[in-house]
């Protein structure tokens, strides 16, 4: 009876993708709007925890705390919302979370206290957790195939995108007066995006249906007990711990070390969003070519000799740069082929995956930069670029361990 009314739900939404191709692109475009602002608003921060650190008369582990405020709601309200997904209409939630994230985002451009700061990031932190995982769920249920693929490469490329151009534009809008212009910027975007999603969503898109015998926490007893679904999570955890252990700190390091400001920092940035968001949006082709997990096995790999590169060579420009080039093109190829996978780990139950899913991202975001702020403080930004390559080696051992098994499509 069960399988039989998923399976049902399953065919409904098939039949309403069927007949409604049409407006696809359209939806791809606003929700990639969505995820455009949203990253900006959270990698903004890297590039501007210098302007903030020096306004909060606080040091940079204090300010750097926001990333981890922040990541940690994340974190918390993902899981919490993720189950609503597969049982409440997703545009209902999309909405929902992006107008929580603006009032969040609003209340930042507004802040005058560190205290209050951490408040409203807190709060932006638990939009985004409402909106991001639902994103994710919905390309799944509404693409397929290749299709699914080429979706997810696109809307991720919205995140590289977000720092190829949202960054640098925040920054150079910081510069300009200061860093509660960055929030200013981000909030008028995201009431475009708003429009955009409001008019793009389909409103009477068919859920696939769940007995309703089946708790809410069941869905997670679903998924924790799907083979590969516990030990791709991990890959998450760990990959996006490397990362976000040095990307925090990556604009402190560059104005430390050449003394460069605000804007010219940003634009540095634009070097790493911009091949980031190459590869993001090719990423579904190579996809195609090499197959989910062996594409992040091999980006995973190449990450890992990257962070080993910045950490005894970082403090050369030339280099320092072709790293970051090369280190966005195998986040971009990795990370859109891992999206591709947990997607479809557990298909009945995609919004709670993904929301578990960014749940890990995010707490990966806030060990990386809780560790590493410490790191930075005690014994400098060397140290966190080597255990940056800790966290890829264990998401590389996971992945290598999973590709290995037999009958599994690669």
């Amino acid at each position: 009876m069960d399988k039989k009314l998923i399976n049902q739900g399953a065919l409904t939404l098939r039949s309403h993708r069927a007949a409604n191709s049409q407006i696809a692109v359209f939806i791809i475009i606003g929700l990639f709007f969505g995820v455009f602002v949203i990253g900006a608003d959270s990698f903004i921060i890297s590039p501007l925890l210098p302007t903030i650190t020096h306004e909060f008369k606080a040091s940079v582990a204090e300010t750097s705390a926001s990333v981890t405020i922040y990541a940690f709601c994340y974190a918390l309200g993902a899981p919490f919302f993720g189950p609503l997904g597969d049982r409440v209409n997703k545009r209902l939630l999309l909405m929902t979370g992006i107008l929580i994230f603006l009032t969040g985002t609003l209340l930042c451009a507004l802040a005058n206290k560190l205290a209050l700061f951490y408040m409203y990031r807190a709060l932006a932190g638990i939009g985004a957790s409402i909106f991001l995982p639902n994103v994710w769920a919905f390309i799944g249920d509404f693409f397929s195939g290749k299709q699914l693929n080429q979706a997810v490469g696109i809307v991720m490329s919205a995140l590289s995108l977000s720092i190829a151009i949202g960054v640098p534009l925040g920054t150079t809008l910081s510069q300009l007066s200061d860093w509660h212009m960055a929030f200013w910027g981000s909030a008028l975007l995201t009431l475009v995006c708003i429009l955009v999603l409001f008019f793009t969503i389909p409103k009477n898109l068919s859920v696939i249906q769940h007995p309703k015998n089946i708790g809410y926490f069941n869905s997670f007893s679903t998924v924790l007990s799907t083979p590969n679904a516990v030990p791709a999570l991990l890959i998450t955890l760990f990959w996006m711990f490397g990362f976000y252990s040095v990307y925090t700190f990556l604009g402190t390091f560059i104005v430390d070390t050449f003394k460069f400001n605000t804007a010219t920092t940003g634009y540095i940035f634009i070097a790493y969003g911009l091949s980031n968001f190459c590869a993001s949006f090719l990423g579904g082709k190579v996809m195609n070519y090499l197959g989910k997990k062996r594409s992040v096995l091999t980006n995973g790999g190449v990450s890992l000799l990257v962070m080993l590169v910045i950490a005894f060579w970082g403090n050369n420009l030339g280099i320092l740069l072709l790293a970051l080039i090369l280190l966005a093109l195998t986040q971009g190829f990795g990370v859109t082929a891992l999206q591709a996978y947990i997607v479809n780990v557990v298909p009945s139950n995609r919004a709670t995956v993904m929301s578990i899913n960014s749940s890990f991202l995010y707490l990966g975001l806030t060990l990386g930069s809780l560790l590493g702020g410490l790191l930075l403080k005690f014994t400098g930004f060397k140290s966190i670029t080597i255990l940056a390559a800790f966290g890829f080696l264990l998401a590389l051992l996971i992945t290598l361990k999973l590709s290995q098994q037999p009958n599994r499509k690669p």
